[in-house]
């Protein structure tokens, strides 16, 4: 299962979503770093002792490696292993690295058959974005956005746009769904919200449902600090609302012979995004 996750101006970090789904899913999983203007996790994270990520290999790594190798375990044999279950490609750190890389279409290829599932932040997409094809090879396009009117509207402003993009660039309907991120006690209110604005939107047709994450920085600080996301972190609402999204995700390409089946649902039963 590949997952794209992306955002739009002055919309919280897709890398933390990516991350943070990662980490929710309970099994192995794969998060990696492609947003084209360069990555930060090499800074952000650390293991569990503390100590740092090596600076590579990189997202660049893996994209020149997929030219000749399109193996299953192509992302994991050049991720950096943050926790048991939750392995990091690292993004490069200055825009100017990923200037003239012609692989992206390659890599998303090797990405998407990937023996473990993987979630890779691609910053803020659109149809100029270099790590277009990477999305269009996903089985499923994540858009992060906040629950204030401002973010909405340019969430479905948006949608709007990389609805057909998509679908031109992958030759097939692009399967998106709107996340907020948002305080855990206003999620439902602020989804049921989110529903309404995009029901005339003309990418309703590729809208395949709508949820939230909680909003919880101290529980996204311990998570980059190496702390094991099965333990007493699976308690908190970040974690939580996170991990029944994976079980949504799970549902979604279940049910969608085209773009994949035969996951297994991290929680043993089928979900769908409503």
């Amino acid at each position: 299962m590949l997952v794209a996750v992306c955002s739009d101006k002055g919309s919280p970090g897709a890398t933390t979503t990516a991350l943070t789904l990662a980490s929710a899913w309970s099994g192995q999983a794969v998060m990696v770093e492609a947003d084209p203007g360069g990555g930060d996790l090499a800074i952000r994270l650390r293991t569990s002792d503390g100590a740092a990520l090596p600076e590579a290999p990189t997202v660049l790594t893996v994209a020149a490696a997929a030219r000749n190798n399109r193996a299953p375990d192509l992302a994991l044999r050049h991720a950096h292993r943050l926790t048991d279950d939750v392995a990091v490609i690292l993004g490069h750190l200055a825009p100017e690295q990923s200037a003239g890389v012609s692989e992206w279409e390659s890599c998303g290829s090797a990405l998407a058959a990937s023996q473990d599932p993987v979630f890779v932040d691609v910053g803020r997409l659109n149809a100029g974005s270099v790590v277009l094809p990477v999305a269009a090879m996903a089985d499923l396009v994540v858009v992060v956005a906040r629950p204030d009117p401002e973010s909405v509207i340019r969430l479905r402003e948006r949608l709007r746009r990389l609805a057909p993009v998509l679908a031109n660039y992958g030759g097939r309907p692009p399967r998106l769904l709107p996340v907020l991120v948002c305080p855990g006690r206003h999620g439902a209110a602020d989804v049921q919200d989110l529903r309404r604005i995009l029901a005339d939107s003309p990418a309703r047709p590729f809208v395949v449902g709508s949820t939230f994450v909680a909003f919880d920085a101290g529980a996204v600080a311990r998570l980059e600090a190496g702390e094991d996301p099965g333990g007493r972190l699976a308690r908190t609402q970040l974690l939580r609302t996170a991990r029944a999204v994976a079980i949504q995700l799970t549902g979604l390409v279940e049910v969608t012979p085209d773009h994949g089946t035969g996951s297994k649902d991290p929680a043993g039963t089928s979900g769908g995004v409503r």
